[in-house]
């Protein structure tokens, strides 16, 4: 998240919000240390910049614990993708070929990542107008059979 997101409390708000950031366990990839999640306050600054101005105010620190969770979850699917994978399809192929039990069996044979580097996070991009594949696939189903998908 970028460090310079305001953290000056709004003037149409009508409760504190904590202008504390929680820090991330996710690696930097454009300096050392780790990322850090916005605090309440800057997520309710950047929901009012971006128009959602109808948010209540005393669900915001909640809103940033979900966030926070999320991102978290997602970057631990990273790390198991990257543990899988990061030798190339084949390795990952022959890794994951008898389900997850066949996974664990050869993980250590197949996919020791001591010699590849950790897998680090340049930036948070949000693509809110760009449609997903399976967005995209459900969207044609719901014109193709709209009865079953719309």
């Amino acid at each position: 998240m970028p460090s310079n997101l305001s953290q000056t409390r709004d003037t149409r708000q009508t409760i504190h919000l904590p202008t504390e950031r929680e820090p991330s366990s996710i690696p930097r990839g454009d300096v050392n240390g780790n990322w850090e999640y916005p605090s309440p306050q800057q997520m309710y600054n950047a929901m009012l910049r971006k128009g959602y101005d109808d948010t209540p105010e005393d669900a915001v620190e909640s809103m940033v614990a979900v966030h926070n969770f999320l991102n978290e979850g997602a970057w631990a699917e990273i790390i198991d993708w990257e543990r899988r994978f990061s030798r190339g399809l084949g390795y990952g192929w022959e890794a994951c070929r008898r389900g997850e039990e066949g996974f664990q069996e050869n993980a250590d044979r197949i996919a020791n990542l001591s010699d590849i580097a950790a897998p680090k996070l340049l930036r948070f991009q949000g693509r809110p107008n760009e449609m997903t594949p399976k967005a995209r696939m459900l969207e044609f189903m719901g014109r193709m059979y709209p009865a079953k998908f719309g």
